[in-house]
């Protein structure tokens, strides 16, 4: 695949210090094979000279484009017309300096056509786009399959239009010109990738990039005023275009929007959120609280109930076996084989929620059929809930009331709170609504202590799942789908937590652990992310551990008054 970089058009110096500043950053991330860039506002907001260009390119450009401003700087018309790195509209009349396309070779060698086109509506007089495309494209098809087109257009039909008439003959097309980002990013059915307008790069604190105060002079006066660049609300916008070379179709799009503070500058590095370290504080916690229990006389103890020989099953017992081992609590596995019904499972659940020594017990899911696994989780008295999965604990948890958590979720929370990752106001996105993960996710998140604000996806939100999941400074990704989060799906600097696992074969018939986010992708784009296996899943058998020492304190608690 080649992933291209449009940047929105840069206005004055400060649209080229967030250039400076975050391209870099971008390129790493993205793993961007050619950078285009609209460079008509980027001196001092009308035009461009030799010296400007040449920061942008310094900057990591490889590509600018042009528009209607793109000679407003005289002194430029000659450089306009010897850079071969610059294509300014094509649609103009004969004897304009430079060229209305090129092909470039990007950076993985992939030949990659530009085309510049400006429209017709409310705009300078220029030749029809439409036809004018059509030319440029039988100029380079022989060159590229790859292609690009920036179409610098005052009207949103008009832009709509042509993409409509490049749908399937050009990779994207893009607009520019209106310095506001539309949301109507998408890939047109025969793989041409579309935004009406990719936005600006620069202040936002402005009239489109200018000084507001300016700006209103203006419109309050009708009299002249000079117009500076803003460096308010320094942002980049752009736009992220993947596209399968062997056919020239777009298979993503993604918009951009990207603060940029002065002064800052990304280390490039995706923190790993590793499980290990905060499961061990867990563990430890559970440990010390066990041993004030056994030094009292009481020994906290859990039952571990499963029907069938489910491989997956067999390892997480495992893990709950040895982690209850270490912290001091005793263990009694209720092993049942496949075929068990499900009145003789609950009618075993219900003896161990009447045995006073049995402090906490845990079903593992799946049951074997035709045994029902919520039925068995229903049996189990809520006090004794480890896995907080009984309908009075979920209650509980909604209602904000004192209960047992489902672990996993519960592990999730532990776990940001450890790496101390910003929570409190910031946007959460939860994939999945299952009452195991994502419903209790979405409400701990979103409960004080983490006041997030949290909206859950799931496979009936349809298409727009993916612009969602975008949107989302944290993202929990629970949907029990491999690798269904790609690098596409997430907003630059996100925090992705996976919670999915899924056992993947890999060459020489051996195996590996994975989990519902394509791991080496997103890692480019995320600023950090919990590994599958090593994330999460440690955290949910230490809050296992803990629930139960939890449960046994309480009941030991109530047994002595």
């Amino acid at each position: 695949m080649t992933n291209l970089l449009f940047i929105a058009d840069v206005i004055g110096s400060p649209g080229r210090e967030v250039v400076r500043g975050a391209l870099a950053e971008l390129k790493r991330r993205h793993d961007i094979h050619l950078v285009i860039c609209n460079c008509e506002n980027s001196a001092a907001g009308f035009g461009v000279t030799r010296d400007v260009a040449r920061d942008l390119f310094d900057a990591g450009c490889d590509v600018l484009t042009g528009g209607n401003h793109l000679w407003d700087k005289k002194d430029s018309i000659e450089y306009i017309g010897e850079e071969h790195r610059l294509v300014r509209p094509a649609n103009l009349p004969p004897g304009t300096p430079g060229e209305g396309w090129r092909v470039v070779r990007a950076s993985n060698g992939v030949s990659v056509g530009v085309i510049n086109l400006i429209g017709r509506v409310f705009m300078k007089e220029a030749d029809c786009p439409f036809r004018t495309v059509d030319t440029a494209l039988a100029a380079i098809d022989k060159q590229a399959k790859v292609v690009f087109v920036d179409f610098h257009a005052e009207t949103t039909a008009e832009k709509v239009a042509m993409g409509w008439h490049l749908d399937g003959r050009a990779s994207a097309m893009v607009g520019t010109h209106t310095h506001v980002q539309t949301a109507d990013d998408r890939v047109l059915p025969k793989g041409t990738a579309f935004l009406t307008d990719a936005g600006m790069t620069g202040g936002f604190d402005s009239v489109i990039g200018m000084d507001r105060q300016a700006a209103l002079k203006r419109f309050l006066t009708s009299m002249p005023e000079r117009l500076q660049p803003s460096d308010g609300d320094l942002r980049l916008n752009g736009v992220l275009v993947t596209v399968d070379e062997a056919t020239g179709k777009a298979t993503s799009i993604q918009r951009l929007q990207i603060p940029y503070e002065k002064g800052v500058t990304s280390t490039g590095t995706c923190r790993l959120l590793t499980g290990a370290e905060p499961a061990e504080s867990v563990r430890i916690e559970a440990k010390l609280r066990a041993q004030v229990l056994l030094d009292a006389g009481h020994a906290p103890k859990l039952a571990l109930v499963s029907v069938g020989e489910d491989p997956a099953s067999k390892v997480y017992l495992k893990k709950k076996f040895e982690a209850c081992t270490e912290a001091g609590i005793a263990v009694e596995k209720v092993t049942m084989p496949a075929g068990t019904t499900t009145d003789e499972v609950v009618r075993r659940v219900q003896q161990l929620g009447a045995d006073p020594s049995i402090h906490g017990i845990l079903v593992q899911l799946p049951l074997a059929a035709p045994a029902d696994g919520q039925a068995a989780l229903e049996a189990i008295p809520p006090f004794k809930d480890v896995d907080g999965f009984h309908p009075e604990n979920a209650g509980r948890l909604a209602l904000g009331l004192p209960g047992f958590v489902p672990a996993t979720p519960y592990g999730v929370v532990r776990l940001l709170q450890y790496y101390e990752i910003p929570l409190k106001g910031k946007h959460a996105v939860v994939l999945g609504r299952s009452h195991i993960v994502g419903r209790p996710a979405a409400t701990l998140l979103s409960s004080k202590g983490c006041d997030m604000t949290v909206t859950i996806g799931h496979s009936a939100s349809g298409p727009e799942l993916r612009a969602l999941a975008r949107q989302a400074d944290v993202l929990v990704a629970a949907v029990g789908k491999r690798h269904m989060v790609t690098a596409d799906w997430v907003k630059p600097g996100a925090v992705v937590v996976d919670v999915g696992i899924h056992r993947m074969e890999v060459p020489g018939g051996k195996s590996r652990l994975t989990g519902d986010v394509d791991f080496e992708a997103v890692k480019h784009i995320a600023s950090a992310i919990t590994p599958v296996p090593g994330g999460v899943g440690p955290m949910t058998v230490a809050l296992v551990v803990l629930n139960t020492v939890i449960a046994a304190e309480r009941q030991c608690a109530a047994v002595s008054v």
